[in-house]
């Protein structure tokens, strides 16, 4: 009886290390890919820039950013004066949700003047070690 539960304790301990070490190696990994990268302590979010013709920047009254895949909304409320700003500029941040290391998304930016949509500009974003960045899409629209 001795032998049986000698034998059965080093067949869970065994089970569970080997569990242990499958499943720290596949953490390990994203973690070391990331390891000794030097990232500015800046966080990065991609801007698009919108301007008319005559290279001004262009006021929307608003704008939404969609995930596609999902069709959730990604905006989120924005105070008065930051969005100020933002159409004093013509710099609108695209908003991408949470997302994980090495994964995409695409999204699609729409603005709006009087209730109607005036433009609209399709994304691929990815997270990489030190922030977003911008797969495709241009940020400089003009309107």
């Amino acid at each position: 009886m001795k032998t049986s539960i000698k034998l059965m304790t080093i067949i869970a301990i065994s089970c569970f290390t080997m569990l242990q070490i499958s499943c720290k190696s596949d953490d390990d990994s994203i973690v070391d890919e990331c390891e000794g990268v030097t990232c500015s302590p800046d966080i990065y979010i991609p801007i698009i820039l919108i301007i008319d013709g005559n290279q001004n920047p262009v006021a929307l009254d608003s704008y939404e950013v969609i995930n596609i895949a999902t069709g959730d909304v990604l905006t989120t409320p924005i105070p008065p004066a930051i969005f100020e700003q933002y159409q004093q500029s013509g710099e609108y941040p695209l908003k991408t949700g949470n997302l994980e290391l090495h994964q995409e998304k695409d999204l699609l930016f729409k603005g709006f003047i009087n209730d109607m949509e005036v433009i609209r500009s399709s994304y691929k974003v990815i997270m990489g070690c030190c922030g977003i960045g911008l797969v495709s899409g241009d940020v400089i629209l003009v309107l």
